[in-house]
């Protein structure tokens, strides 16, 4: 009886084979930069196609509000919501109103001498339609300076027995931006706009009647 035969495994045969990895790093690793960058760029390249489509969308919107469709209409072909189509022309209104209050607000400082206008009167001067929207504009216009917005007034600080604009020594709802910390009546003091005079309650900062153009179709004239 022949005895079997036990052979031994070759030490190499159970072995999986790994891949030599140094000498594939370097190539992959450039690969995938090299894919990374070319998707980088093609995303870029849809995102500004993507920005021009709504953009192109946008005006479309407004050019069918100003012909009379509906924000229904508009929405249903534009795929959109009601709400986002208001949006949409709220922000172009918001845009529109910004711009027309830096323009106004760049002849008022120009004007020699040196003067003020109203919340009411800028408001329906620029065809804004409230001192509510002219304060907001100002309030978020970069392109109109804090020292310049303190120019514009409030209508019920008018006093006509001190004959002119009675500017707080206090304001908390209005300030100046960043590191400038002047307040409105430092600002009209700057500018020589204000004057001291002797009231009921003691000393106190106004602006001269004089110095305000709280007519609208007379500051129009100016801002125009």
């Amino acid at each position: 009886m022949t005895a079997a035969t036990t052979s031994s495994a070759s030490p190499r045969a159970g072995t999986a084979r790994v891949p030599d990895v140094s000498a594939r790093t370097g190539s992959d690793a450039a690969e995938v930069l090299n894919h990374l960058n070319t998707l980088a760029a093609r995303q870029q390249q849809l995102q500004d196609q993507l920005s021009t489509l709504r953009d192109e969308r946008d005006d479309l919107i407004l050019r069918g509000l100003a012909s009379g469709l509906s924000s229904s209409e508009l929405a249903e072909k534009a795929q959109l919501t009601g709400a986002r189509v208001r949006a949409i022309a709220d922000a172009a209104a918001d845009s529109s109103a910004r711009e027309r209050v830096s323009q106004a607000m760049t002849k008022l400082i120009e004007h020699e001498p040196a003067i003020c206008t109203t919340y009411g009167a800028l408001a329906e001067a620029v065809g804004i339609g409230s001192a509510k929207g002219v304060a907001s504009s100002l309030a978020t216009n970069p392109a109109v300076p804090a020292r310049a917005g303190a120019r514009v007034l409030l209508l019920r600080w008018a006093n006509p027995a001190l004959g002119g604009y009675i500017i707080p020594s206090e304001e908390p709802s209005w300030q100046t931006q960043g590191d400038d910390t002047a307040s409105r009546l430092e600002c009209l003091q700057a500018e020589h706009l204000v004057v001291q005079v002797t009231s009921p309650n003691g000393p106190v900062w106004l602006v001269p009647f004089d110095r305000v153009v709280a007519d609208a179709e007379a500051l129009g004239s100016i801002i125009s």
